[in-house]
């Protein structure tokens, strides 16, 4: 019998998950964190079962497996190969799996080229730390590519780190020994250091973000302008200017930072901004290269990436959903499969919907063990009630198909409101996702109206994009325009969400505006909602108005009355 062409991917480690390449086709992705309700989900274990309810629900059995790709983090993976397959083969019990490990960089490279539709382009891939190149850690690598093959041509390493980064001798000058002062680091990791100091933690540096456009920066990095990879930045580079300012103002170290803390979030911001905008000018001085992809956790920063089109000579760039670790094992998968079978297709058509659909029996049981009532409505005449809940100031829980790939929510895990309503971004915040007051919204559109109302350089199907709202709409769409002027658009295409594409359109017609609020159904400090259980609780703990539940409509009786324009 012809063996199935079907790679696995597997990623350890935080952020775990699993994915799936059929046919040279990224078919399926699931992060751990999203089943078993742990943020990032950090484990050295195989994450099974993630990698269980992705195989039931693409109707595949262990022995479809043709080839295993998996990914770690700050290890050589090749050296664990060995008790990985070993695992991995007793766990299933199957004896005839190829496995091949895959390098970090290599996987982030591998995601972010494979979902662009891209036949060639440059590479870059920023985190913050990869695999062990040597006696050091990987920081940022250049790649060249183009169908089946990948190579890199330029990288910049870094050196290990203190063992906890959540310590004051990792990001507070006066706490860190000379030794590791001197010692260089990644921009992914400089922006982690100056997030801890302001308070957050690990994997918290969207916060850091957010709150940079309400500060200044202390300095103007004018100086910066970064040629090639051979360039210098310390664990103790800007800590240690941040050092003299507090102690110039007489103020304690704690009270300093609590004080300026939106000016050190700025500062950080355009710190990184500087590094990575003047290398890739540098890289691509004359528009040589028309492409560029973007892979690894720094470019989760829709600042920086809406930075790199407007500042720099690229066309066009892609950034894979997922471009931190969650997406590591889709990189995996695709290394697996390029070994095994050969060149997988460099395509976005699957992209963002990779997760799992429940079904109508899952749906009932679920709403019957809440005990909740509901009503059943045709896709019309929901889209229609939806919209109306919306217009009269309601909040919404949206869940409906495939879960999304990545961080952000892109309409089939959301929650939405109305985006003209400037007191529903502080309702949220503080009433529904009880999180700090400083965090932005972003809006979902219509594909064909995203350059309408944002200054966008090009479309923005995955919220990883923040341009400027057009100034006439500053007011008008007052709780999805950030502080500083910005919003990080998703536009949505009919072909690609029929219902969510005709939600905005009946929202148009109440209001003017095919524009809704878009954040993640979750509470704070909690994954976003996978399961239709999941939905129903985070429904009932906060204080969402209505629940779209697939085609069910569960409306809460202190809800607004529905808008009957």
């Amino acid at each position: 019998m012809k063996r199935r062409r079907i790679a696995l991917g597997i990623h350890l480690g935080h952020d775990r998950g699993v994915a799936i390449v059929r046919d040279g086709l990224l078919v399926g992705q699931l992060a751990q964190e999203r089943i078993d309700r742990r943020k990032h989900s950090p484990s050295p274990e195989i994450p099974y079962q993630a990698l269980d309810k992705l195989l039931r629900y693409l109707d595949l059995k262990p022995s479809d497996i043709g080839a295993v790709g998996f990914s770690y983090t700050n290890v050589r993976v090749e050296d664990a190969a060995k008790q990985f397959t070993d695992e991995l083969r007793d766990h299933y019990k199957v004896r005839r799996w190829p496995i091949y490990p895959a390098r970090h960089h290599d996987c982030h490279a591998l995601a972010t080229f494979y979902t662009s539709g891209f036949t060639e382009t440059l590479i870059l891939v920023a985190d913050g730390a990869g695999d062990i190149v040597g006696q050091r850690l990987e920081a940022e690598t250049l790649y060249r590519a183009s169908v089946g093959e990948i190579r890199p041509i330029a990288q910049r390493l870094q050196h290990f780190g203190l063992t906890r980064t959540d310590r004051r001798n990792a990001f507070n000058y006066d706490y860190m020994h000379e030794v590791d002062r001197v010692k260089q680091i990644s921009i992914g990791r400089k922006y982690e250091q100056i997030t801890y100091l302001l308070g957050f933690s690990h994997g918290e540096s969207g916060k850091t973000m957010g709150l940079a456009s309400y500060g200044k920066s202390l300095f103007d990095f004018a100086d910066i302008d970064v040629h090639d990879f051979n360039f210098s930045l310390t664990f103790a580079d800007l800590l240690n200017d941040i050092a003299k300012l507090q102690q110039k103002s007489g103020l304690p170290f704690y009270r300093f930072v609590r004080e300026r803390r939106a000016d050190l979030a700025a500062t950080v911001q355009l710190l990184a901004e500087r590094h990575i905008v003047t290398l890739l000018r540098n890289i691509n001085p004359i528009g040589k290269q028309r492409f560029l992809c973007l892979a690894g956790g720094l470019f989760l920063n829709c600042l920086l990436n809406h930075r790199i089109l407007e500042q720099t000579r690229f066309e066009r760039i892609h950034i894979f959903p997922a471009a931190g670790d969650d997406g590591q094992a889709v990189g995996a998968a695709l290394h697996a499969y390029q070994e095994e079978f050969g060149a997988p297709c460099s395509s976005s058509e699957t992209l963002p919907y990779l997760g799992i659909a429940y079904d109508k029996s899952t749906i009932r049981k679920a709403l019957c063990d809440f005990d909740v009532r509901h009503s059943y409505l045709p896709h019309a005449e929901l889209a229609e009630r939806t919209a109306s809940y919306l217009a009269a100031g309601a909040t919404v829980g949206l869940f409906r198909g495939r879960s999304e790939v990545g961080p952000r929510a892109l309409c089939h895990r959301s929650i939405l409101a109305d985006p003209r309503r400037k007191s529903m971004r502080d309702h949220l915040n503080r009433r529904v996702k009880y999180r700090e007051s400083f965090r932005p919204f972003g809006p979902v559109v219509t594909e064909e109206d995203q350059f309408r109302f944002f200054e966008l350089k090009q479309e923005s199907p995955f919220m990883l994009l923040a341009a400027n709202v057009r100034p006439e709409y500053h007011r008008r769409l007052a709780a999805i325009t950030h502080v500083d002027g910005t919003a990080r658009p998703q536009a949505v295409s009919r072909k690609k969400d029929a219902f969510v594409h005709a939600l905005l359109r009946a929202f148009e017609r109440r209001t003017g505006y095919p524009v809704l609020l878009n954040t993640s159904f979750n509470l704070n400090d909690e994954p976003i909602v996978e399961t239709p259980r999941d939905a129903l609780s985070t429904f009932l703990r906060s204080r969402l108005d209505v629940l779209v539940l697939e085609n069910a409509l569960i409306v809460k009786p202190t809800s607004p009355e529905p808008s009957n324009q």
